[in-house]
């Protein structure tokens, strides 16, 4: 297995886990403003 690279300043994909909706940001932009879910950023795992 190998890790993703990783930028901290760099832009990440944030995922909404109610609706799927996809947002790419350098920050996480907080909360879907469909689903009020807070986004999780797509690189870190679930675990």
């Amino acid at each position: 297995m190998i890790d993703a690279p990783y930028d901290p300043d760099g832009e990440s994909t944030y995922e909404c886990l109610e609706c799927g909706e996809l947002v790419s940001a350098t920050v996480n932009p907080g909360r879907c403003p469909d689903c009020q879910v807070t986004y999780r950023n797509r690189s870190m795992p679930i675990e």
